[in-house]
């Protein structure tokens, strides 16, 4: 369920980027990843735990949607991943 991916998601950022966030991450929607002010290091650390953590491989061209958004990555891992969506 995208509930479980999105706490999975929010999780693992915040032991990555734990230095550069200044409190729990509570927003999720269009752009969430972008307002954090994440370094572009960061971000890739990110997107390369979240390969490890959901055993999938970003494809070349995925969209900003996903890639710039808690929500939108969550639902493109459950249908990536096969999960049930709400």
């Amino acid at each position: 369920m995208t509930d479980d991916i999105l706490k999975r998601l929010i999780s693992l950022l915040e032991r990555i980027a734990v230095a550069e966030l200044d409190g729990p991450v509570t927003e999720t929607g269009p752009g969430s990843l972008r307002n954090l002010g994440l370094t572009s290091v960061r971000l890739m650390e990110f997107l390369v735990a979240v390969e490890d953590e959901f055993d999938l491989i970003w494809d070349d061209d995925v969209e900003e949607s996903v890639i710039g958004s808690l929500d939108g990555m969550a639902r493109h891992i459950a249908e990536e991943t096969g999960a049930r969506t709400r």
